[in-house]
């Protein structure tokens, strides 16, 4: 479980970084490397690290504001609630608006902007948008202004009660984020009323051990855990750079680079197997038709 506090000793250690750099600034440069080098490396591998989901009514405008952590300001996927199920959504070129008539339910969506738009105009239906979150901003987690451990979790019908090991002083808009090897948020920018949070607001259930922590705040060092060595020594570098220590950060830098190498053994695959593909169904069904039908003719 790596929290923010081992990341900062680690840095220490690995570049004799002195006392005069504040666990503050670790993390700032903790937080430039996730952002433009770890997370681009993540989202290559395509094995769905920071992948949440979000459910939305679209305005009369038939439009849903990107997630405001949305990583590329993009999404993954969307589909459309029907009955008690879900279904996917094409993705249209947004030019197609010009073309299609407003029909009674959506028939694809596009990208304008900041925002997801339901094709024909006006449409409505309520959606599903996954995409690919960006981690919060490491804090300290000793700070319980910023961050809190979860000691109790209480699930209700409509609502989670939590209690955190000190008393939690930050504000009220809040994540909860995960303690496991991925360091995911469980809730992001939900609400609380003390520490009740509403279940429709949570990604996946909190559990003793995770923490509470201001909205886009992380006491964990928020990657797998393999990258942790990586980071540590990529962090070093830059503050030995800017230092002007050019060999010892050279030294870091290929620390960092032949931590990351072989941490990809580990990131990708997440699964040692195949994924089973869907099939059958009304697909089937209809390629069934079409090959009964070029029998008949031929």
């Amino acid at each position: 479980m790596a929290l923010t506090t081992e990341l900062a000793a680690a840095v220490r250690r690995q570049g004799a970084i002195p006392s005069t750099v504040l666990d503050a600034d670790i993390f700032l440069e903790g937080d430039l490397a996730i952002q433009t080098e770890f997370i681009p490396l993540l989202e290559s591998l395509r094995q769905n690290y920071f992948v949440r989901e979000l459910t939305a009514t679209p305005d009369a405008r038939g439009r849903v504001p990107l997630p405001a952590r949305a990583v590329g300001a993009g999404l993954r996927s969307v589909h459309l609630a029907v009955g008690n199920g879900w279904i996917p959504l094409p993705q249209r070129d947004l030019a197609d608006v010009d073309y299609l008539s407003s029909g009674p339910s959506p028939s694809g969506f596009a990208l304008d902007g900041g925002s997801m738009v339901l094709l024909p105009t006006g449409v409505s239906g309520t959606v599903r948008l996954r995409y690919s979150a960006r981690p919060g901003r490491m804090c300290s987690a000793t700070d319980l202004a910023l961050a809190a451990p979860i000691a109790t979790v209480t699930v209700g019908a409509t609502t989670t009660t939590l209690t955190t090991t000190g008393v939690f002083t930050g504000g009220t808009v809040v994540d909860v984020v995960s303690a496991g090897p991925a360091h995911q948020q469980k809730a992001i920018n939900t609400t609380r009323a003390g520490l009740v949070l509403s279940n429709a607001d949570l990604t996946e259930a909190p559990a003793a051990g995770d923490y509470l922590a201001v909205a886009d705040r992380s006491p964990f060092v928020p990657l797998p855990e393999e990258l942790f060595g990586a980071l540590a020594h990529k962090v070093a570098t830059n503050l030995l750079l800017s230092a002007g220590y050019l060999e010892e950060a050279a030294a870091q830098r290929d620390a960092a680079d032949r931590a990351v190498a072989l941490a990809r053994n580990y990131l990708m695959p997440r699964i040692e197997g195949n994924p089973k593909t869907v099939s059958g169904g009304l697909r089937q069904s209809l390629g069934r038709s079409a090959v009964a039908m070029r029998s008949r003719w031929w």
